[in-house]
C-alpha cells in the first residue's frame, strides 16, 4: 500500500471493518479516503475478502497495512489485530495519537480535521465522538471512534487489555467487557477523557436526522431505517457520499422512510360556521417530528409546519 503526505500531528487509525457479503463498498472507500488525509491507516477486516475487493484499497493513500481474515471477534478483534501488527512492527511510538475506528457508521459528513484538532487540544488523554447517557449504561465513549495519546496506546495496561480480546458468545458481552471497560480502565489508570458530544449515544440510533442537525459527523448504519426524509442527507453531506449511502441502503434492503409511509394525520381541531368546517388542524407525530397541516373548508391547504421531536431514550449498541 502507498504512504503519502501526513498531517503535522501524526495519527494512526486502526480501522475495523465488516461486510456480510465480503465486499468493500463505496461507503467504506469514502470513509477510508477521508481518514487518509489525516494520518496513516492500518486496515483489518473481519471477512475473507477476495483479492478483487481488496484491490480497491490501492487507490487510497496512507494505508500502510491491510488484512482481511474472518475471525468472529467483532470490531474489538479487528482492533486487536491492527494494534498487534503496529506493535510488532514498532510503529506505535511514531504517532502522537492512535485512533480505533470502525465502519458501523456512514460518513464523515464533513471534514474531520478540525474536529480531531479540537479534541486533541483539550488536554485529555482519551477522546471520542459520542458518549452514552449514564442513566442508560455506565458512562463510556462509544467504541466506533476513539483516540488515545501515544502514552496510553503504548502503556502496559492497554496492551494487556487489547491483546486479551477474545470471541464472545453474546454481543452485549462485548459492550460491557470491552467497550465500557475500556473507558473505565482509562480512569482507573489515571487518564482523562472527553468527547465531542456527551450523553448523545441513543440519539444516533433513534433520531439520525437530529444527530446530523446538531453536528455529529456520522450516521449509524443501524439507524438508516429511522432516517425520515432521506433527501435531507443532501443538506449535511456531499452528493458523492449521499449516493454511496443510498446504494448501501438498497444493497441491504433498508427502507429509509418517506413521508407517505409515516403515521397518518389525525384531526386535532376544527372550527365550523353554520355546520360547515371553516378551519381544521391535523397533526402527525412520530419519533422524528410533529407536523401540523391547516386547511380552510377541509379542502384548501394553507399551512404546513413541523417541529423536531425529542429522541427516544433507548440505547442499542454498535
Amino acid at each position: 500500500m502507498t504512504s503519502n503526505n501526513a498531517p503535522s500531528t501524526k495519527r494512526l487509525f486502526i480501522f475495523a471493518a465488516y461486510d456480510k457479503a465480503d465486499l468493500i463498498d463505496d461507503t467504506l472507500l469514502y470513509y477510508l479516503t477521508a481518514l487518509s488525509h489525516l494520518g496513516h491507516i492500518v486496515f483489518t477486516m473481519d471477512n475473507n475478502t477476495p483479492e478483487s475487493e481488496m484491490a480497491k484499497l490501492k487507490s487510497i493513500p496512507n494505508i500502510i497495512h491491510a488484512n482481511a481474515t474472518r475471525h468472529g471477534e467483532y470490531d474489538f478483534g479487528s482492533y486487536k489485530r491492527g494494534y498487534k501488527w503496529a506493535k510488532d512492527n514498532n510503529i506505535l511510538g511514531q504517532y502522537d495519537w492512535i485512533y480505533m475506528v470502525n465502519d458501523s457508521v456512514l460518513g464523515p459528513l464533513y471534514d474531520l480535521g478540525p474536529i480531531l484538532t479540537e479534541l486533541e487540544s483539550r488536554g485529555t488523554d482519551y477522546v471520542g465522538m459520542v458518549s452514552n447517557d449514564p442513566q442508560l449504561l455506565p458512562t463510556h465513549i462509544q467504541s466506533w471512534f476513539v483516540g488515545m495519546r501515544q502514552a496510553v496506546a503504548t502503556s502496559k495496561f492497554f496492551d494487556d487489555f487489547i491483546t486479551q480480546v477474545a470471541h464472545q458468545t453474546d454481543k452485549q458481552f462485548i459492550v460491557y467487557k470491552y467497550e465500557i471497560r475500556m473507558s473505565q480502565l482509562m480512569v482507573d489508570n489515571g487518564y482523562t477523557y472527553s468527547v465531542l458530544y456527551e450523553n448523545h449515544g441513543a440519539l444516533l440510533y433513534t433520531n439520525p436526522h437530529q444527530a446530523m442537525k446538531i453536528g455529529i459527523p456520522f450516521v449509524k448504519k443501524m439507524a438508516l431505517g429511522h432516517l425520515y426524509e432521506p433527501q435531507s442527507l443532501y443538506t449535511f453531506a456531499p452528493a458523492k457520499l449521499v449516493s454511496a449511502i443510498m446504494m448501501y441502503a438498497a444493497r441491504h434492503n433498508i427502507s429509509m422512510v418517506q413521508e407517505a409511509q409515516l403515521a397518518p394525520y389525525v384531526k386535532r381541531f376544527r372550527m365550523t360556521i353554520l355546520g360547515i368546517p371553516f378551519f381544521t388542524i391535523y397533526t402527525q407525530t412520530d419519533m422524528a417530528r410533529t407536523a401540523y397541516k391547516m386547511y380552510l373548508f377541509d379542502k384548501v391547504p394553507i399551512l404546513k409546519i413541523w417541529f423536531q421531536s425529542n429522541p427516544l431514550t433507548s440505547s442499542p449498541q454498535e
